[in-house]
């Protein structure tokens, strides 16, 4: 099954774990679709093959590690990413744990890096 966005791609954060530190990184990226248990992303930056990530994405965390990470002539890099897992309704656990808790209840764009919350902002 192929699920494509290429006319209208959606804004997504991408982490990464970084192999020199185990630190995760995180950078914003773009969907560009799904075609069976691979999702297609475009970063600013290089992640190595074999690179395990999580991508945020609307309401879903999807883990799963890179396959292919090749550059391309605007200057982006395109990902395949082969999911082993899909994590959904994000927002109402989150939610559930701040009435819990007794926070405020936090949307996924507050919780975005802050040039994602501007890309938000402009759909």
């Amino acid at each position: 099954m192929i699920t494509a966005f290429e006319d209208r791609p959606q804004a997504a954060v991408i982490q990464a774990v970084g192999s020199a530190n185990g630190m995760l990184s995180s950078a914003s990226c773009t969907v560009h679709g799904m075609v069976g248990r691979r999702l297609l992303l475009k970063v600013a930056e290089p992640i190595h093959a074999s690179t395990p990530v999580n991508v945020k994405y609307n309401d879903a965390m999807f883990l799963g590690e890179v396959m292919i990470c090749v550059p391309e002539v605007s200057g982006v890099w395109r990902l395949e990413i082969k999911v082993e897992q899909t994590l959904t309704g994000l927002e109402s656990l989150i939610a559930l744990r701040a009435r819990l808790l007794g926070e405020g209840i936090a949307t996924a764009s507050d919780r975005a890096p802050a040039e994602m919350r501007v890309q938000l902002s402009r759909q």
